[in-house]
């Protein structure tokens, strides 16, 4: 394999999906690959792809047959990694003569070997299911933003819900241990990490597959979090798994920033049993006053699927109403996609897809106007923001607060930062709000290392 050999990697789908990315990246260097961020100067191009419903389906296909005319121009090796590969295997195989190799999730760790193999001749597919976990001292290449950082603390999934493929693409739930987590934290700390997001499918579930029976809260705990002035962020949390221990930590760890990220998916009794989830209207809401009243200034965001079968109109409008109840200050929704190899897919009473999609329209019209009421309340007040982009007027920035997570919510416009840094606190007055941002003025003294104090009601 010649040292000069490039390699470029196109990411798609949720942020888990990047941690794969990265660290095949990793793997390939340590292999003697140079990684480019140009596709067009690569000789190896690998799409790793998600496949978890149709539209992300399609834009995997699409990306592949584009990026399958640059081997007119030069590229070897087009490989297809991922989520794709572990559904539609073989099959894709025979209609993508274009891709060269095949990837799945639980092979992550044999991808420079089948990219020594496509650069040989041979048209490979790797698709195994074992259980893989990277390790802190697994070699990755972080993309994007320098001051942060995903780490993965757990893959798969052993939930069943019945609209859901990823336990069929990545295995059951496996937690890593937590002692290699924090080694990473600490490496990433030392690195000058602001923002580290834990993340896995279901977040809240990690450890309860170890020996011990270890909890979320305990890794928090076992954290060392000494003098880090940054945030740790949890994404994805199952609302079983929220539980008192874990809303103390999240309350007492100051660098944990209150932000719960909860996907209820609807607030029907018997909607959520046909998804093979638990919970309802009065369970739902009870958890979103546990929650509010147990950590202060805590920014609540979930994700809904409209359209469901079994929806009926009076089921939606009981959603509306929770949702109006509620008051999210963060809120995603997706129409229902019909998806083969699921157990919802052959489920009676389907909702036609464009009452599904005006039930969408109706949802996200209503929740547009409770982020502006609820952005509008913070008006005055002062919030920690992370700065991470110039905007097109001299002397303001772009950042977030902790109510945003990176890439999916709101940002913060900042004034008064001309000579401030990307990657760097400050400290904000509220000034302006929209549906979505928010509008400030720095107060020109940087931020303190806790968050507390920064919340909309600290002092």
């Amino acid at each position: 394999m010649s040292m000069a050999v490039r390699v470029a990697l196109v990411s798609l789908g949720c942020p888990k999906n990047l941690v794969d990315s990265e660290v095949m990246l990793g793997l390939l260097e340590t292999a003697g690959y140079e990684i480019v961020e140009d596709v067009t100067a690569a000789e190896v191009v690998i799409v790793n792809t998600c496949a978890f419903i149709e539209p992300a389906v399609a834009e995997a296909v699409a990306a592949l047959l584009d990026l399958a005319e640059l081997k007119d121009d030069g590229a070897h090796c087009l490989i297809c990694a991922g989520c794709l590969t572990q559904r539609y295997g073989e099959e894709l195989v025979a209609e993508l003569p274009e891709v060269d190799g095949f990837v799945g999730p639980g092979s992550v760790g044999r991808i420079a070997q089948v990219v020594d193999r496509c650069l040989g001749g041979e048209r490979v597919v790797a698709a195994d299911m074992p259980p893989y976990l990277y390790r802190w001292d697994t070699p990755r290449v972080r993309t994007g933003r320098e001051w942060l950082a995903y780490v993965k603390i757990a893959d798969g999934c052993s939930h069943r819900c019945a609209y859901c493929l990823i336990p069929s693409l990545r295995g059951p739930y496996r937690s890593r241990q937590p002692e290699d987590i924090g080694a990473e934290v600490c490496a990433l700390i030392g690195e000058g990490v602001r923002e580290i997001c834990l993340i896995a499918q279901d977040t809240s579930a990690w450890g309860r597959d170890l020996e011990g029976d270890r909890s979320l809260a305990d890794l928090l705990r076992g954290l060392d979090l000494r003098g880090y002035d940054g945030w740790v962020r949890l994404q994805y949390l199952h609302p079983k798994g929220i539980s008192d221990e874990l809303l103390s930590a999240v309350a007492e760890i100051d660098q944990v920033v209150p932000y719960f990220d909860v996907p209820l998916q609807h607030c029907d009794r018997e909607v959520l049993r046909r998804m093979g989830r638990g919970g309802s209207e009065r369970e739902h809401l009870a958890l979103t006053e546990r929650i509010r009243a147990s950590v202060p200034g805590a920014a609540l965001r979930t994700t809904l699927i409209v359209g469901y079968p079994g929806e009926t109109r009076r089921r939606f409008d009981d959603l509306l109403r929770f949702v109006g109840t509620a008051r999210f200050d963060r809120l995603s929704a997706f129409r229902y996609w019909d998806e083969p190899g699921t157990r919802s897919h052959t489920q009676s009473d389907k909702v036609p897809p464009g009452e599904a999609q005006d039930r969408l329209e109706e949802l996200m019209m209503l929740q547009e106007g409770i982020s502006r009421r609820m952005n509008q309340e913070l008006l005055g007040a002062r919030m920690r923001v992370l700065l991470e982009e110039r905007a097109e007027t001299p002397g303001q920035m772009l950042g977030r607060s902790y109510r945003d997570a990176p890439d999916i919510d709101g940002q913060v416009l900042v004034e008064n930062v001309a000579q401030r840094h990307q990657g760097e606190f400050v400290e904000v007055e509220v000034s302006g709000a929209g549906a979505h941002d928010l509008r400030g003025r720095s107060r020109g003294d940087r931020a303190g290392a806790s968050r507390k104090g920064n919340c909309p009601d600290g002092d």
